[in-house]
C-alpha cells in the first residue's frame, strides 16, 4: 500500500480494513465458534487464508495489484482472522488434559505473540530481497503445514456446544463477561495496553527518526531487543508452577508498560530508549500471555469461543483505533507527548484495576474440566437470564 499510494492515511485505512473486523464482529464470531465443531471450522479458515493470500501473492507478482484490489482483499482476510483467532485459542482446551492446560495455554500464547514480533521482520527481509509478492507467497505456503496437522488431529474430548437462539447465546457471552469481575477487569486491561502500546509497535520509524534522530536501522534494533524481552516473559510464565501467582501479572504488567511508555516519551536518547525496549517486550507479552491464560481458566466449557473472541477484540481490534488516534494526536502535540499520555493512561488504568480488585474479591480458581458440575453451577450463577 505504501508503494502504491505513498500515503500514511491509506496505511491507516488498510489497518482498519485488516483488524477492524476483529473489533466489529467479536460477539458474533465467538458465538459461532461455540456452536460448531472447532476443528472443522479451523480447517475452513486455514483454507480460506491460503486461497486469499495466494490470490494476493499472484496479483502482486504479476504486477496486477491496485489500491482497489488491496481494499477488497484485506477486509476479506480480516474477516477470516476475526474467526481464526478465537477458534485456535478455544481449541487448545480440547487438546490437552486438565493438568496440562495452563502450560498449553501459556505456550500457545507465547508462540502467537512471538510470531507477531518475528513475522514482520521476516516479511520485511523477504520483501526487500525479492519483492512483496514473494513475501505473500511465503505466508500462503505457511498455511499448508497447519492444515495437515489440524486435518489429522484426533481430539481426546469435546467441550459442550452452545445451543438455542443465536442472539440469546451471544448476549449470554457478553453477560458472563460483565458479571465476572476478574474477567471484565482483565479484558479492560488488555484493551488499554494494546491501545496505548500502538505508538511503539506501529510508529517505530517515527520513534527512531523524529524522536531520536536516528536512521531506520534503529527501528529494527529496538524491535529485536523487544523480542528478546518477550521471549524472557514467555519462558518465565510458561514454566511458572503456580496458577495463583499468574493472576497478579495482568495488573503488574500493565502498570510496568505505562511507566516504560512514559520513559520512552521523555527519553530523547538512543541508549535510554534501547534499555527500555527490553522491558517493553517483557511487559506487553507478559500482559497478553497471563491475560489469555487466566481468561481461559475462568471461562466455563461452551463459553470459551465467546470469551476469547472478546479478548481478540480488545487485543487486536483496538489497534486500528489506536493507530488513527495516535497519528492524529501526534500531529497536534508531537509523538513524544503521545507516548507520555498513553503511558499515563495505561498506568492509571492499572491502578484503577488494583482498586477494583480490592473492592471485589477474586473468584476461586477451579478447573472446570475436573469438576464439570461446578462449572455448570458457576455459569448458571454468573449469567443472568436473557429475556
Amino acid at each position: 500500500m505504501w508503494r502504491l499510494s505513498a500515503s500514511p492515511f491509506m496505511l491507516g485505512v488498510l489497518t482498519v480494513c485488516d483488524l477492524g473486523p476483529t473489533f466489529l464482529l467479536g460477539p458474533v464470531t465467538g458465538t459461532i465458534v461455540d456452536r460448531v465443531d472447532r476443528r472443522k471450522l479451523l480447517l475452513v479458515l486455514l483454507g480460506l487464508n491460503f486461497a486469499l493470500i495466494s490470490l494476493l501473492a499472484g496479483l502482486t507478482i504479476a504486477d496486477r495489484i491496485t489500491i482497489g484490489v488491496m481494499l477488497l482483499l484485506t477486509p476479506a482476510i480480516g474477516i477470516v482472522q476475526a474467526f481464526d483467532s478465537p477458534t485456535r485459542q478455544a481449541l487448545v482446551a480440547e487438546l490437552v488434559p486438565p493438568a496440562d492446560l495452563r502450560n498449553a495455554l501459556a505456550l500457545n500464547s507465547l508462540l502467537f505473540n512471538s510470531a507477531r514480533l518475528i513475522g514482520p521482520a521476516i516479511g520485511g527481509v523477504v520483501a526487500a530481497w525479492i519483492g512483496e509478492g514473494y513475501a505473500f507467497l511465503l505466508k500462503a505456503l505457511a498455511f499448508i503445514a497447519p492444515f495437515y496437522v489440524v486435518a489429522t488431529m484426533k481430539l481426546p474430548r469435546r467441550e459442550p456446544k452452545a445451543r438455542g437462539n443465536f442472539i440469546a447465546e451471544m448476549r449470554k457471552g457478553v453477560a458472563f463477561v460483565r458479571s465476572h469481575a476478574e474477567t471484565a477487569r482483565i479484558l479492560v486491561l488488555v484493551g488499554i495496553c494494546s491501545f496505548t502500546s500502538v505508538p511503539y509497535f506501529s510508529f517505530l520509524p517515527v520513534l527512531a527518526g523524529d524522536m531520536l534522530g536516528a536512521d531506520a536501522s534503529l527501528a529494527g534494533l529496538l524491535m529485536s531487543i523487544s523480542g528478546i524481552g518477550a521471549v524472557v516473559a514467555g519462558l518465565t510464565l510458561t514454566f511458572s508452577d503456580r496458577l495463583e501467582g499468574m493472576r497478579r501479572w495482568p495488573i503488574f504488567s500493565s502498570f510496568l508498560l505505562g511507566l516504560i511508555l512514559i520513559g520512552m516519551g521523555l527519553s530523547g536518547t538512543v541508549w535510554v530508549t534501547g534499555c527500555l525496549a527490553l522491558p517493553m517486550g517483557f511487559a506487553i507479552l507478559s500482559q497478553n500471555l497471563s491475560s489469555n491464560t487466566m481468561l481461559q481458566h475462568f471461562s466455563p466449557p461452551g463459553f470459551r469461543g465467546r470469551v476469547m473472541a472478546i479478548y481478540s477484540m480488545m487485543m487486536l481490534g483496538t489497534v486500528p483505533i489506536g493507530s488513527l488516534l495516535a497519528g492524529s494526536l501526534a500531529n497536534l502535540v508531537g509523538m513524544s507527548a503521545v507516548f507520555v499520555i498513553g503511558g499515563l493512561l495505561c498506568s492509571l488504568t492499572a491502578l484503577g484495576a488494583m482498586l477494583h480488585r480490592a473492592r471485589y474479591p477474586e473468584e476461586e480458581l477451579v478447573d472446570d474440566h475436573e469438576v464439570p458440575e461446578l462449572a455448570a453451577d458457576a455459569a448458571a450463577r454468573s449469567i443472568p437470564p436473557v429475556p
